[in-house]
């Protein structure tokens, strides 16, 4: 059977040789020997590009800021909240901030399931900082106890801020059943407490069109019917969407349009932002919700990798955006929550990079703009 093997190799050599006379044996040999070199090589390029990508993703889910204290007990997870006071409680009055903004959205570092690190010690000190300069908070989600850290951080900074808590929304139904759940226990253990001011189930679920807008609709419907059962009616439940998706079956399904406004994705150069934020808020979504109140739920300026034809993302804009637009949105008593707080790096992972630079701080809590200095308006809903 070896004999028969290797005489039929031998003949199949012959052919070809008589076939191509130029032909060459060591050649032939040589050849394969680069590819197989060449495959090897690339393979290894793949796995260390693997190795790098993974390390990245693990780097911006699980890294915390060097500026951030020590964590003993930090809670993770959908582990119980310690509600421990986390050190030092004290707040040091900042000259650098003022409490300008109407409010805020703020989404807690490592707060992205299943990669959970957050802790009430750095939550706290998000805290310290942020009511220094808003009476108001906008989360993003329940994932990683979240949102009864932020509430547990006020209590204990005993601090005067209201919070707009979510229920995030996409097209599985697992999130969903989670993050309600946490909704419900953190409202068991908080919703008393007055600082919880709305729930807003989802953000841009009609943009995205993840789920039917009807099912959207019941879901509000069977959260506020939730609401009432547990003594908690006047907490409002709201969602959140682009401004241009304020259709009057949502106007009908929330308690407050909330609408989110940014110049930037219209391409307005930042010197017209505001002006154009104002009259695209009023047309759009203010006016089409009479008589029930509107909120800017988003509105801000990135500051970093890129361009929209007129709008262009650097720090420079932020600060021109800041100066036009808050405190004369303030003055003409338009609610607001500028989009956002810190940094968040964990979107470059999913998006592009643009998309972790809409931060007025850094993800080290450094600022990058001068604040404003003027008085906020009260609540008008």
């Amino acid at each position: 059977m070896m004999g028969g093997n290797r005489e039929t190799m031998f003949w199949r050599r012959m052919s070809k040789a008589a076939k191509d006379p130029d032909h060459s044996d060591w050649l032939d040999k040589q050849q394969k020997k680069q590819r197989r070199q060449r495959l090897i090589l690339l393979t290894i390029g793949l796995i260390l590009v693997a190795i790098i990508v993974g390390a990245i993703g693990y780097y911006y889910t699980h890294r915390t800021p060097p500026k951030y204290p020590n964590v003993n007990n930090a809670p993770t997870g959908n582990a119980a909240v310690n509600t421990t006071a986390p050190g030092d409680t004290k707040i040091i009055p900042d000259s650098r901030y003022s409490r300008s903004f109407y409010g805020i959205g703020y989404t807690p570092l490592n707060t992205q399931f299943p990669w959970c690190g957050a802790s009430l010690a750095n939550i706290t000190e998000d805290i310290k900082i942020l009511s220094q300069l808003t009476p108001r908070i906008r989360l993003y989600g329940q994932d990683c106890r979240q949102a009864e850290m932020v509430l547990q951080a006020i209590k204990l900074l005993n601090v005067k801020m209201s919070v707009i808590l979510t229920v995030w929304v996409d097209a599985n139904e697992t999130t969903f059943q989670r993050q309600y759940s946490s909704m419900l226990d953190t409202l068991k253990t908080y919703g008393s407490d007055g600082n919880i001011e709305a729930v807003a189930i989802g953000n841009e679920v009609l943009f995205r069109k993840e789920i039917e807008p009807q099912v959207l609709f019941q879901r509000m419907m069977d959260f506020r019917a939730t609401l009432q059962t547990m003594n908690l009616s006047k907490i409002k439940v709201i969602t959140s969407d682009l401004g241009s998706n304020i259709s009057p079956a949502m106007i009908k399904a929330t308690d407050v349009v909330f609408a989110n406004v940014h110049p930037f994705f219209a391409g307005v150069v930042v010197e017209k932002g505001a002006d154009w934020t104002f009259t695209y808020f009023n047309e759009t979504d203010v006016k089409p919700a009479l008589p029930k109140p509107a909120v800017i739920s988003e509105v801000g300026w990135p500051t970093k990798n890129g361009t929209n034809r007129g709008a262009v993302a650097s720090e420079q804009n932020l600060q021109i955006f800041v100066d036009n637009f808050v405190c004369e949105a303030n003055r003409r008593q338009v609610p607001y929550y500028f989009f956002e707080a810190f940094d968040e790096p964990w979107k470059i992972i999913t998006g592009s990079d643009m998309e972790t630079h809409w931060g007025i701080m850094t993800v080290d809590r450094e600022l990058k703009i001068k604040i404003p200095n003027c008085v906020v308006p009260p609540v008008r809903y």
